[in-house]
């Protein structure tokens, strides 16, 4: 289909316009009506005749009229006028504020006085732009010279019920505009009271459309430049201009021009959319085809559901098959439980027997060891005394060897110092008779020994470097021994914490339990709501049979052994909030009754195990350890390598980690598999609590003696080796000390020697003796001499000390030999009563292995008796579960003869392959195919819903245009026919007559004046034959015709007589006041440099006499007062 054609065409003068709309639709479719707006060409003359003829009568009616009639009286507006302007420094104003009057005002004054500027204002601050004024391009242009800044100032009545928001502005509304040379511009809207009520320029425009104050309009303000142009200079197409400015005309056209360019618009995307709904109706006819084709598979459909029927009984039927053969197994495995039960007891009769025997062994273990620590604590004391005397021997022999260096200094002073007196005096023998010649060799001889010196001094320097490294590295390592002895002293210090905690919490287990755990057990015991008691904490239901794995399995278990054990979430709610009720938080684990049995699951019986080290006396409290810890498959193995070679050599059957001491008492080295069957090692401390499972308290105490006896020992041996470091650091500051010292010696040597050659060359100049330099040798040498008394003194001071530390170290050596002897024979006690305790134990052992075998055995034959229940129970709820699974699916159908899963699977799965192939041919399954067609159903009505919606739409906008076209027709004629009228009668008032000429098509307007002389003479005068007077009179007649057409209240007229004779500004002056005054409740704000003396003052008419322009020198000397200081 064609897109819409729109035509518009303007003929003869304008008063008739003609909207052709033609729409070409394709064959077949819907057609819409023409629409068109014509009249014919032949009736235009005798139209505008008719309208002249019209006019002219209405002309002469309102003349009659007028003359006959008196004048209504004139009245203020009540809202929408100017009240005053104000102006600071703008354009030639200082400063300025005058109050305007709300009819008629004459601004008057002299070129130069600022007449102007007042329009120009009210314009700026009203909303305005600066190029509108023609007085400048920008508002920074309007500062006065001198200035920053300028602010104007416009108040508006705003009074009676008719004001705009007058609860908020009040009775006035005052405008400042703010601007700046800079750039910055802003508006405030004020009320009445001087209040802010808005900075918005938006603001300010609803208030001028409110108002109808058109002030970009230039036929209601019209400025000086723009008035001598519409007065003097316009031409017809500049009238029509205005008058189309004026009227608003112009902008109502321009609205429905932008109207019809969105009606071609609809009419493309209307074109585009009556082609897509073909194709949407091509979408929905293939739909329906390929829907009817998917019917014929109806039959295949009907096979595949019958065989899904058969299916899910077929399974049915082998899961009941499964059942049968459970019930058969359970009651086999009833007969092999009695069998076991009876060799498990005579077992358990033999290992109590063993178990007595071992008890009793350990005992004596416990006594000898309890005989031995008490030596080794005072062999401790001893050797720690022994460590510290030798340090002090270290000390002492490190001061001897620094008060040797001095003395030896000393002695080298005095050495030198006689050589040098005797050098002197020598000197000063030659001297008193010595040949010039001999004096030049000695200096030659001096300078050389001052160059030999000098070069000692340099070698000495370079050796400092080394001296400083050997300090930094001796320096680093004694700071390396600070923090691991710090770290030892802390461990010895919980340790010994942990010892005497031990010993004042012996029998009291629940010492080692966090706080408030007593509350929680008390308020346990008093709750009667729990269904069934909880159990905890898990530590007090476990005994530790072997007291030496104390610390690595206390690690190990963590929170565990803190933890309460419950079997339902409602009893899980309650406890947690006891604990929370007695401040006391703990794991609560969650469990059922069923016991569990690892019988069968556990390591070879040659391993000790972590299940196998205690002793549980709650069956929920070993089921968890077991579940949580892995207790079962946890071997313990003392010695480390022997623990790395059993967990390298092989994988180990049931074993998953394995704990083996390290070096420190308490730590552990942990053993386990990964996921790809390698191993890893990882590092465990030492337990630093108290123990919180039952044990052995007596065996914890002395092997937590037998810890801190270690640690004490590390501790003296990093302090031992601090020590040692320390004295290196020492030796290494003492040496560069004496480097120091050494080197102030050499530079004084060489100094010497230099001071030598100078004296030799002075007296070899001046011919003379120093006397004064014997003198001072022989003190140097008194010095020396007392230096090395002094240290002497030190030194022997140093030897007495050193000889009674000897004596110390002796005698600690001899007691720590006797020690040893005792300590010796304590131990050889403890390793007896060690090796009869490990043979009972390997005793029980064996028989306690032999039981838990027999138990184990009957333990896993119930729990597989357990599991063989569980899966007879299992089955049925399969088969129940099948059986219902099915009857939702279908009814139960018989399953034919020889079919199983498989082969009616295999049986679907080639007729869903042929289902398949066939939808694959139509395109889909029968649900996508019926969905397909209801969405191009769907999308067809959606998209002829639209076109007709858009065509709707389009027709209306058509039928809107054309009525306002005629009314924007008819509004045009109106006006021109209002403003002919209103000329006619101006003219009159002076015996003129004319008419206004309006062409709207060509776009002008034009005057013809005839006097009346001429019109009884039939000749007609051209407006370029009238005088200047003549012709300014007739335009300002067409200005107040024009004024009369338009609807502001406000009407400006800048410099409107300049080039009227007194004769016809007299005239035009007066008409322009009548015709203010028929205009009731405008405002005329008009301004001219000619004196009013010849206007009678009335009420309705305000003259404004604007100050006289300042010039040359009173100027200038007005400037200097005001800048002048005070």
């Amino acid at each position: 289909m064609a897109p819409a054609k729109w035509q518009r065409s303007v003929e003869d003068d304008g008063e008739t316009e003609i909207i052709e709309v033609e729409q070409e639709l394709t064959a077949g479719q819907r057609k819409k009506p023409r629409i068109s707006y014509d009249e014919p060409e032949e009736d235009e003359t005798s139209e505008d005749d008719s309208d002249e003829e019209r006019s002219q009568e209405q002309a002469t009616q309102i003349l009659t009229q007028r003359r006959d009639k008196k004048v209504l009286q004139n009245h203020p507006a009540e809202n929408g006028i100017i009240e005053s302007v104000t102006c600071t420094n703008f354009m030639c104003h200082g400063y300025l504020e005058i109050g305007i009057g709300p009819l008629i005002n004459f601004i008057i004054g002299h070129n130069g006085s600022g007449k102007s500027a007042i329009l120009t204002a009210i314009t700026i601050c009203l909303g305005g732009k600066a190029t509108a004024t023609n007085r400048g391009q920008s508002l920074k242009n309007f500062i006065k010279e001198g200035e920053e800044s300028a602010m104007l100032s416009v108040k508006i009545k705003n009074t009676a019920d008719s004001a705009y928001q007058q609860g908020t502005y009040g009775d006035s509304i005052i405008v400042e505009r703010h601007f700046s040379r800079s750039g910055s511009s802003s508006f405030k809207l004020k009320s009445s009271t001087g209040r802010l009520i808005s900075t918005r320029k938006a603001d300010l425009e609803d208030i001028c459309d409110y108002y109808a104050l058109q002030i970009d309009n230039p036929m209601n303000v019209l400025t000086q430049d723009m008035a001598r142009q519409f007065l003097n200079n316009s031409t017809p197409t500049d009238k029509y201009k205005f008058f189309m400015k004026g009227t608003q005309l112009e902008h109502l056209d321009g609205d429905y021009l932008v109207v019809e360019q969105n009606l071609e618009a609809i009419d493309q995307d209307l074109w585009k959319k009556i082609e897509d709904l073909n194709v949407f109706r091509e979408r929905h006819e293939k739909a329906r085809h390929i829907l009817s084709l998917s019917e014929k598979q109806d039959s295949l459909r009907h096979r595949i559901k019958t065989l899904t029927d058969m299916m899910a009984w077929v399974q049915v039927e082998e899961q009941e098959k499964k059942l049968r053969m459970c019930i058969n197994k359970l009651a086999r495995m009833d007969e092999k439980i009695r069998a076991l039960e009876m060799k498990a007891a005579g077992l358990n009769e033999a290992f109590s027997q063993t178990e007595q025997s071992s008890e009793h062994a350990v005992r004596g273990v416990e006594d000898a060891k309890s005989a031995l620590t008490p030596l080794q604590e005072e062999k401790d004391r001893i050797k720690r005394e022994h460590d510290r005397f030798k340090a002090e021997q270290m000390a002492l022999h490190t001061e001897q060897r620094a008060i040797s260096g001095e003395i030896k200094a000393a002695e080298d002073r005095i050495r030198k110092a006689e050589k040098d007196i005797a050098d002197e005096h020598q000197r000063l023998s030659d001297a008193d008779g010595g040949a010039h010649d001999l004096r030049r060799a000695e200096i030659e001889e001096k300078r050389e020994e001052a160059n030999a010196a000098k070069r000692r001094c340099r070698a000495h320097e370079d050796e400092l470097p080394a001296l400083e490294d050997n300090r930094s590295w001796a320096e680093r390592e004694y700071n390396e021994t600070l923090e691991p002895m710090k770290y030892k002293r802390t461990d010895v210090q919980h340790s010994e914490d942990r010892l005497n905690s031990l010993i004042r919490d012996r029998g009291r287990q629940q010492q080692s339990y966090p706080s408030n755990m007593q509350r929680l057990l008390s308020a346990i015991r008093q709750d009667d709501g729990f269904q069934q008691k909880p159990i905890g904490p898990m530590g007090a239901h476990v005994r530790l049979l072997k007291p030496l794995w104390s610390s690595i399995l206390e690690k190990s278990f963590g929170g565990a052994l803190e933890s309460f054990i419950v079997t339902s979430k409602q009893d899980q709610t309650r406890l947690s909030g006891l604990a929370d009720r007695n401040g006391c938080t703990c794991q609560i684990l969650i469990t059922n009754n069923s016991p569990i049995d690892t019988r069968g699951k556990e390591p070879d019986e040659r391993f000790d195990t972590a299940l196998r080290a205690v002793e549980i006396d709650n069956d929920l409290v070993r089921k968890q350890l077991v579940i949580n810890q892995g207790i079962d498959q946890t071997i313990l193995i003392q010695d480390r390598q022997e623990a790395i070679d059993t967990m390298s050599s092989e994988r180990l059957h049931n074993v998953k980690q394995c704990f083996s001491f390290n070096i420190r008492p308490g730590e552990a080295v942990r053993l386990a598999y990964g996921w790809g069957g390698g191993l890893s090692q990882s590092y465990q401390p030492a337990f630093k609590g108290s123990p919180r499972m039952k044990t052995d308290v007596e065996y914890q105490i002395n092997s937590q003696r037998e810890t801190l006896q270690t640690l004490k020992s590390e501790l003296n041996q990093l302090e031992q080796t601090s020590r040692e470091m320390q004295k290196r650091l020492i030796a290494c500051e003492q040496a560069i000390v004496k480097h120091k010292r050494i080197a102030i010696q050499r530079k004084i040597e060489m100094q010497q020697t230099q001071n030598v050659v100078e004296e030799l060359q002075d007296a070899l100049d001046n011919d003379r003796v120093e006397e004064g330099r014997l003198e001072a040798l022989k003190e140097q040498l008194e010095d020396a001499k007392e230096d090395k008394i002094t240290h002497e003194s030190s030194y022997g001071e140093s030897v007495v000390a050193k000889d009674k530390n000897n004596e110390s170290l002796r005698k600690t050596r001899d007691e720590m030999a006797s020690m040893d002897t005792q300590i010796e024979e304590a131990e050889s006690k403890v390793l007896k009563a060690e090796s009869k305790a490990t043979r009972c134990a390997n005793q029980r052992q064996a028989a306690l292995r032999d039981m838990n075998t027999a138990f184990e055995n009957v333990n896993a034959s119930k729990e597989e008796r357990e599991t063989i229940t569980e899966e007879r129970e299992e089955h049925l709820g399969v088969v129940e579960n099948f059986i219902n699974q099915a009857n939702e699916f279908c009814p139960r159908v018989p399953v034919e003869h020889g079919e199983t899963g498989d082969s009616i699977d295999r049986k679907l799965a080639k007729l869903n392959k042929d289902l398949k192939e066939a939808e694959k041919r139509v395109g889909g399954t029968r649900a996508e195919l019926t969905i397909a067609a209801a969405n191009a159903a769907e999308a067809l009505d959606h998209a002829e819903t639209e076109v007709k919606s858009i065509e709707e739409l389009a027709q209306l906008l058509k039928f809107a245009l054309v009525n306002r076209r005629d009314r924007w027709k008819q509004f045009q004629k109106f006006i021109t026919a209002r403003a002919r009228v209103q000329f006619m009668y101006l003219l009159s008032e002076r015996g003129f007559r004319g008419q206004l000429q309006a062409n709207h098509k060509e776009k002008k307007l034009d005057l013809q004046v005839e006097p009346d002389e001429t019109l009884k003479q039939n000749k007609g005068r051209k407006t370029m034959t009238l005088s200047g007077g003549e012709k300014s009179f007739s335009t300002i007649c067409l200005l107040l015709s024009l004024w009369e057409a338009m609807g502001a209240p406000i009407r400006c007229l800048d410099e409107f007589d300049v080039f009227m004779d007194p004769v016809n500004r007299q005239i035009s002056m007066g008409m322009m006041i009548q015709a203010a005054r028929r205009s009731i409740g405008k405002q005329f704000i008009l301004i001219t440099p000619q004196s009013m003396s010849s206007i009678d003052p009335q009420e309705d008419v305000k003259v404004i006499k604007m100050a006289d322009p300042e010039r040359g020198k009173q100027a200038r000397l007005h400037n200097m007062m005001q800048n002048s200081p005070a």
